[in-house]
């Protein structure tokens, strides 16, 4: 008697997701993965004592697997894609704190660059203030050196003119004659209380009289007209005055309006005999004169004519 087949046709759909399910009957794996999947009767033996009775593989099992595995998947890509998305989130804040810190980062970098700038220029500033404080200085040395050397060769001058001062000094020493350090009259010259008289022997008339005296630092002499101030001046005028002569002499400033109004046209003199006199004569009238001046200090400082 013939053994009973029992033949199943089944077709399932290709599920969205693959599963891990082999390949059992060894085809290739694109015929597997492409197009419709299509399950063959399995001759499994007969039990004992019994026909022989094919079985079908459970596609009802086979899909329940599938839909779980799709819901554990899907459920899987959903927390994947919150993680995805939290980290996105995550990274885009961190990014534009990034930006921001970037931004201000180039905005102080725009800032150091600018300060840097202003430095470089002040630095420039001060650079060439140094050199122009240089180029002062080096001419304020080189005016230095010339004032030195100036100055060196005025103290030079200067020792010169001292030892020169020295040998006049020396040399007017024996042409002065001296009472005191402070009462000094030029040789030639005699000592009168605190007057130097001068006796010139040259006839002239009273105004070139009076011309020579103010060539040699003085002037005419002027004199007292008590009987006692001529035997005084007689006693030493002794040596140096002529026996009847007459001498031009000055006009003391109590007798100038009377000279003016009476004696216009005549002028004062001296007369010399065994005394002293005074007395008037023709001004163009040729006389020698007595010429007057001051004492001079004698070395301390002021010069003899």
């Amino acid at each position: 008697m013939a053994e009973a087949v029992t033949y199943a046709d089944l077709k399932f759909v290709k599920a969205p997701l693959k599963t891990s399910v082999s390949n059992p009957l060894g085809q290739d794996s694109e015929s597997y993965e492409d197009g419709e999947l299509t399950y063959e009767n399995i001759q499994v033996p007969s039990a004992p004592g019994g026909p022989s009775a094919p079985v079908a593989s459970s596609g009802l099992a086979s899909s329940g697997l599938g839909d779980k595995t799709d819901m554990q998947t899907s459920q899987q890509l959903q927390q994947m894609t919150r993680v995805l998305e939290a980290t996105n989130s995550s990274l885009r804040q961190q990014l534009r704190l990034k930006i921001t810190q970037l931004g201000q980062k180039e905005e102080d970098l725009q800032g150091s660059r600018r300060e840097l700038a202003q430095s470089q220029e002040a630095l420039q500033e001060e650079q060439r203030a140094h050199q122009n404080t240089e180029g002062q200085l080096q001419t304020c040395q080189l005016e230095g050196e010339k004032t030195r050397e100036t100055l060196r060769r005025e103290k030079e001058q200067r020792r010169n003119l001292d030892e020169r001062l020295r040998s006049m000094q020396d040399t007017l020493k024996g042409y002065s004659k001296c009472s005191s350090p402070d009462t000094c009259c030029p040789l030639g010259w005699v000592l009168y209380k605190k007057s130097c008289l001068y006796v010139s022997s040259t006839k002239k008339s009273w105004e070139d009289s009076e011309k020579h005296c103010s060539s040699l630092s003085a002037g005419l002499f002027t004199f007292g007209e008590t009987h006692q101030y001529y035997e005084e001046l007689h006693s030493i005028l002794r040596e140096e005055l002529l026996n009847d002569v007459a001498y031009w002499t000055g006009i003391q400033k109590n007798y100038s309006s009377y000279y003016s109004r009476h004696q216009s046209s005549r002028c004062l003199q001296i007369q010399v005999s065994w005394t002293l006199s005074a007395g008037w004569s023709e001004c163009g009238s040729l006389h020698p004169c007595i010429c007057q001046r001051d004492v001079s200090t004698f070395p301390d400082g002021a010069t003899l004519p």
